[in-house]
C-alpha cells in the first residue's frame, strides 16, 4: 500500500510538472496574443530552459515571434537590435528541430522578414561614422539568407555592397588626417578587384579602378620634390608612368562598355595626356566636345 502511495505521488508530481511546463508555453502565447510582450518574454525564456520543452520546435518558434514583436515595437530604429538577434537565433533553432514540419514555412518567412530589416539597416549605414555597422549587418544578412536559401547566391547585391563600401572608404581617405589613407585606398582597390572577379564587365568597377590608379599618379606629381637628384626624379617619374599605364586598360574597358559616358572620356583624355600621347588625348577631347554638343542640341 505504501509503495502504491509513492507511485501515485510520483505520477501526480510528474503530471503537475508537465502541466506547469505546458502552461509556460501556452501562457507565453496567450500573453503574446494580448500584446503583453514583457510577460510573454519572461514566460518563453523560462520555457526554453525547461527540460520538458527545450527540444520542442514550437517553444523556439514562439520565442522568435515574441522577440520579433519586441524588435518591431521598441527597437526598429536600433541597427544592432539585440531582440532581433535573439529572434533570428530562435527561428533558426526552431527550423533545425522541426526538420520540414508544419512550422518550417512560417519560420523561413520570419527569417526572411528579419533579414530584410537587417539589409535595410546595412544600406543606410554606409558612411564614415557607421560603416562598421554596415559591414556587420550585411554579413548578418548574408548568413541568414544562406540559411534560408542555401543554393542561392545573390551576386547583384554582393556587387552593390562592395561598390558602396568602396565609395565609403574613398570618402574616408579623402578626409583622413591619421595617415591611414593608403590603407583605405588599398581596401578600395581590393573591393573593385572582387567586383571584377564576379563581373568583369561592371562599368563602375572598371571606371573607378582606372580613376584610382590615375589619381594615385597625379597625387605623386602634385607632391613631387623637384630638388631631388636626377636619378631619384627619374625613378619617381617611372613610378608615375606605371600608374597611368595601370589605369589605362580599366578606363578603356569602361569606354568600350559605355562610349557615351562623359566621365570616361575625360578620364581617357587625361590618361593619354599624362602618357604624352597627345594625339589620342586630343581625339578623346574632341569626342567629348561632340557628345556635349549633341546633348545641348537635343
Amino acid at each position: 500500500m505504501k509503495k502504491l502511495f509513492y507511485i501515485l505521488a510520483f505520477l501526480l508530481l510528474w503530471s503537475s510538472n508537465v502541466v506547469h511546463a505546458q502552461n509556460k508555453l501556452s501562457n507565453a502565447i496567450y500573453a503574446l496574443q494580448n500584446k503583453e510582450l514583457v510577460k510573454a518574454q519572461e514566460l518563453i525564456d523560462a520555457a526554453i530552459v525547461d527540460p520538458l520543452f527545450q527540444d520542442d520546435s514550437r517553444t523556439w518558434y514562439y520565442r522568435g515571434v515574441i522577440y520579433k514583436e519586441i524588435y518591431k515595437e521598441s527597437e526598429s530604429d536600433n541597427k544592432l537590435s539585440p531582440s532581433r538577434i535573439v529572434a533570428v537565433e530562435s527561428f533558426k533553432k526552431a527550423y533545425e528541430i522541426d526538420k520540414g514540419g508544419e512550422i518550417s514555412e512560417s519560420t523561413l518567412k520570419n527569417l526572411k522578414f528579419l533579414a530584410t530589416t537587417i539589409y535595410n539597416h546595412a544600406a543606410i549605414s554606409f558612411n564614415p561614422q557607421d560603416y562598421k555597422i554596415a559591414i556587420s549587418n550585411y554579413e548578418f544578412y548574408k548568413d541568414i539568407m544562406a540559411f534560408v536559401e542555401p543554393d542561392v547566391v545573390d551576386q547583384e547585391r554582393d556587387i552593390m555592397y562592395k561598390l558602396t563600401l568602396a565609395t565609403t572608404y574613398t570618402q574616408m581617405a579623402s578626409i583622413d588626417t591619421t595617415g591611414s589613407s593608403k590603407e583605405l585606398l588599398d581596401k578600395v582597390r581590393a573591393l573593385y578587384q572582387e567586383v571584377l572577379e564576379i563581373d568583369s564587365n561592371n562599368i563602375s568597377a572598371n571606371y573607378n579602378m582606372g580613376i584610382l590608379y590615375y589619381n594615385e599618379g597625379v597625387d605623386i606629381v602634385n607632391n613631387m620634390d623637384y630638388s631631388l637628384d636626377l636619378e631619384e626624379l627619374n625613378n619617381i617619374q617611372d613610378q608615375i608612368l606605371a600608374l597611368f599605364k595601370k589605369s589605362l586598360p580599366y578606363m578603356k574597358k569602361a569606354y568600350d562598355l559605355d562610349p557615351k559616358r562623359e566621365e570616361t572620356l575625360i578620364g581617357l583624355q587625361g590618361i593619354y595626356y599624362s602618357l604624352n600621347d597627345l594625339a589620342k588625348s586630343e581625339a578623346y577631347k574632341q569626342e567629348l566636345e561632340i557628345l556635349k554638343g549633341n546633348e545641348e542640341g537635343e
